[in-house]
């Protein structure tokens, strides 16, 4: 009797994912207006066959492409600058909308029928009537970033960039190639790290990481890295998944410098001091005179107050950048530290001062307002020592 009644229940569990409303399909198609259809199939699509959807998003990408074409009309023809705006507003609305309902028409296109068959109609045809119009998302994210609208810039560049990948356009070599596909990501990322939407600058950034454009990669792989610091520090996420994050990024890019120092950071910061110190010396061991570890180490070791294990960090990294500002700071402050110490043990220290004084000079000579470091002060009572 069990198999009987399972058997029952699937066949009211098939029949019930067939349903069809041809009465909320004849209201869609009817509406007058593209805000009446897209209310009609919120409130009932899940009553309708995917045949029934399918029909249904394709007509609404009908009344977005009409309104795209109307408003882009009017704003050729508008008399004041703030009309136009409008018109290019609701313009790019409609270019989002067309996109948007020709990928919902796709999936609900591809959707076995009763007989389980798999017969698309309007793939073709909306990927001709539509593929030209995303260049008007593009438009639309540049005009929202340049007047801080940065919800829109985020909607419509983030529409671009994700139906560079939908299964729409998957066929479609115009978009497969595009060349600033790279580039929008990058900008649909940094629109959403403005607009405080975290997750989704992660996502756009990773399209723009993964879109090979070298040009944008490093600024992209940046904003992955502060999303998850904003995540962290907005408490929706802890410690832990910080770390996971920024070490996921560090393994696709042990290269760069800026992705190492993060890790290293939320490392200590995070309170795993020994999984950085391991990660350092790891990074020594691959290459004893690489910049960045070593001015972890000699960070690390200043703050300890090991001066000699600090100098001699600081000194491989001023051999291989010279010009590194800040650590040409921080060995001298070292030398000056030791000093003091030498001095007050009754040891001899002048050696040291000259060396720090020399460091302290050439700082102040690239920074003479102080904008950075505070040298004049030290310089004017160095020589008391």
């Amino acid at each position: 009797m069990k198999k009987i009644i399972l058997s029952m229940l699937a066949v009211a569990a098939t029949t019930a994912s067939f349903a069809q409303n041809p009465d909320a399909l004849k209201q869609v198609l009817r509406a007058e207006k593209k805000s009446i259809a897209t209310n009609v199939m919120k409130e009932q699509e899940g009553t309708m066959t995917g045949e029934e959807r399918a029909k249904a998003y394709n007509h609404i990408v009908g009344m977005a492409i009409a309104d795209n074409s109307k408003e882009q009309g009017k704003a050729l023809t508008a008399k004041t600058d703030e009309e136009k705006a409008n018109r290019q507003t609701k313009q790019y609305k409609a270019a989002y909308d067309a996109v948007k309902y020709a990928m919902l028409c796709n999936v609900a296109d591809n959707e076995p029928n009763e007989k389980g068959q798999v017969k698309p109609k309007y793939k073709k045809s909306n990927v001709s009537r539509i593929t030209a119009m995303r260049n008007d998302l593009i438009n639309g994210g540049l005009w929202a970033y340049n007047n801080h609208d940065y919800a829109n810039a985020q909607k419509w560049f983030g529409m671009y960039a994700e139906s560079h990948s939908d299964d729409l356009f998957s066929e479609t070599e115009a978009v497969q190639t595009e060349q600033n596909y790279g580039q929008v990501c990058y900008y649909a990322a940094l629109a959403a790290f403005m607009n405080k939407d975290y997750k989704k600058a992660d996502k756009y950034a990773g399209f723009a990481v993964e879109s090979g454009d070298q040009e944008f990669k490093g600024e992209a792989i940046k904003i992955q890295l502060n999303s998850y610091q904003a995540r962290k520090d907005a408490g929706d996420v802890d410690g832990e998944y910080l770390i996971k994050k920024v070490k996921q990024v560090y393994k696709a890019n042990p290269d760069n410098d800026i992705v190492f120092g993060k890790y290293i950071g939320v490392l200590t910061d995070n309170g795993k001091k020994e999984e950085a110190d391991k990660v350092l010396a790891k990074r020594l061991q691959e290459n004893p005179n690489d910049v960045m570890a070593n001015a972890y180490v000699a960070q690390n070791a200043q703050e300890a107050g090991d001066y000699d294990k600090a100098i001699d960090a600081y000194s491989k990294v001023i051999v291989a950048q010279p010009d590194f500002t800040a650590v040409k700071f921080n060995l001298a402050t070292c030398y000056r530290n030791k000093a003091l110490d030498l001095k007050n043990n009754g040891q001899p220290y002048k050696e040291l001062i000259a060396k720090a004084k020399t460091l302290f000079q050439e700082v102040q000579a690239t920074d003479p307002d102080e904008a950075n470091f505070k040298t004049k002060y030290i310089l004017s009572t160095i020589d008391e020592l």
